[in-house]
């Protein structure tokens, strides 16, 4: 009687094991089916985007204004769509707002792509999800991605959809010029209270939006208030909004300490062959921004399909280095080389930085921008 169970009792194992690896099997072929449709529709969406975008002709990019910016992406963008002009505009985006909003009510938008830093995190109504418009596989591959985040692409809007962030990198370092200052004598912010530098700090103003109100958001953060009034009018600090100025002035010896400025313009002069010397402070090692390197695009726009052709390239290899490369960012995207970027953006283990681009961030961004310009005037 036992052994008549234990007999009824394999021929159910054994059943339900058969039934298990049919389903599986079943369930593979459906998925390498599944795939394979997939394959077949983005190919045809991917093809038919580009014959309405040759239509449309154009796509208008509002993006950062530094030079080489503008020539790198639209010679890369017009070698591989060369039936796409690419339009590339320079301008405050939050400037821009109820020019947009007006345009965008009659459906006549004259941005379709922002790229730039965490103001449109503000009108997230005005953009359109980012998600459906990705198509090509290379282009949205986690794989491909890698931020402090994790793997995958980086969205900075908490409904993950509206604003991605494509580089990420260290700010809040000083410039010297090493013929004229040693870098060993200044070891923390704290050291740039010291007499000898009164009048000698130059910095991108803190007072408007960029860096060098990021920058002294994050030291307002770190130190205090009094700390920031101390620096700036205690010191002299020479501002400007001019975004290569800074660099500019300690590469001619004008000033001996810079305050914010982005790497672009210290690395080209510094293939000039002068000595110019970045380097974070280890009391406040830096923050990690994302620059200009965010990507929205814009509703109610004239140019859609052509907007969404500039999307998939922009996070393909060939965009992320166009783009990253003459701003000597670190691309976020795992295969596009990093030996143009210096040394001095790049995390460095073992050190902790606020990470400044999320949604979340923003309240705290905002106050502590109004603080700046509360102590330090309008």
């Amino acid at each position: 009687m036992q052994t008549r169970k234990w007999c009824d009792v394999l021929r159910l194992s054994a059943w339900a094991l058969t039934a298990t690896i049919v389903f599986v099997i079943a369930v593979a072929e459906t998925a390498m089916g599944a795939s394979d449709d997939t394959d077949k529709n983005w190919k045809a969406k991917w093809e038919k985007v580009l014959r309405d975008a040759k239509t449309e002709g154009k796509v208008v990019v509002l993006g950062p204004p530094l030079q080489d910016v503008r020539p790198s992406l639209m010679s890369a963008f017009k070698k591989s769509f060369p039936d796409i002009s690419l339009e590339y505009q320079t301008a405050d985006f939050g400037s821009l707002i109820l020019k947009l909003r007006a345009e965008m009510a009659k459906g006549k938008a004259s941005i379709d792509v922002v790229l730039g830093g965490t103001q449109p995190l503000q009108h997230k109504d005005i953009l359109a999800p980012l998600h459906e418009r990705l198509i090509l596989p290379d282009a949205k591959d986690p794989a491909k991605w890698q931020s402090s985040l994790g793997q995958g692409l980086r969205f900075n809007d908490r409904e993950q959809k509206f604003v991605l962030q494509t580089s990420e990198w260290v700010s809040g370092y000083v410039l010297v010029n090493s013929r004229n200052v040693d870098p060993a004598t200044i070891t923390s912010w704290k050291d740039l209270l010291k007499p000898q530098w009164k009048g000698k700090i130059a910095a991108h103003d803190p007072r408007g939006a960029g860096t060098g109100q990021s920058v002294a958001s994050y030291l307002l953060v770190k130190f205090g208030s009094k700390f920031i009034v101390d620096l700036y009018k205690g010191q002299e600090v020479v501002l400007t909004r001019d975004y290569a100025q800074v660099a500019d002035w300690i590469a001619q010896e004008k000033y001996s300490v810079g305050i914010a400025q982005t790497a672009d313009r210290i690395e080209e002069l510094r293939k000039e062959g002068i000595s110019l010397k970045a380097f974070s402070l280890l009391d406040a090692p830096g923050q990690l921004s994302g620059g200009f390197s965010v990507i929205s695009l814009l509703q109610g726009v004239q140019h859609p399909n052509a907007a969404t052709v500039f999307l998939n390239w922009f996070l393909t290899r060939e965009g992320q280095l166009a783009f990253q490369k003459p701003l000597v960012y670190p691309s976020l995207r795992v295969d596009v080389p990093r030996d143009f970027v210096p040394d001095y953006t790049i995390p460095k283990p073992g050190l902790e930085y606020t990470d400044t681009y999320g949604e979340d961030f923003i309240p705290t961004r905002q106050k502590l921008a109004a603080e700046v310009r509360d102590l330090l005037g309008r």
